[in-house]
């Protein structure tokens, strides 16, 4: 990868993370059901794939291929799915400690 090329995968990574952990704060602080975190993951999936494999398409360039979008797609899971894991650790040990103290998290 070039180095521009790199910058974006970071950028594709952080950005997906970044959309599924700041609605997953909001639904623990709220306490509605983590699996809200799930829905909100799938729609980044569905918003990610049109931008990919549809937006993208249309206006490529020489030299762009399928691979390329393959490529954004897959940092874009990567983000996501690592938002959702550090949101299921975040939360079990939120739980943990105030199960400690009474406080029941659903």
């Amino acid at each position: 990868m070039s180095n521009p090329q790199y910058l974006a995968q970071v950028g594709h990574f952080f950005g997906a993370f970044f959309v599924i952990i700041i609605p997953s704060t909001i639904v623990m602080l709220m306490e509605w059901p983590l699996w809200y975190t799930g829905v909100w993951f799938g729609i980044g999936v569905a918003a990610a794939s049109f931008k990919e494999f549809v937006f993208d398409t249309s206006s490529w360039g020489e030299g762009d291929s399928w691979s390329d979008s393959l490529m954004d797609w897959s940092f874009y899971m990567l983000g996501g799915g690592g938002g959702l894991g550090i949101t299921k650790l975040f939360y079990w040990l939120l739980k943990m400690l105030l199960a400690r103290h009474g406080v029941v998290l659903p």
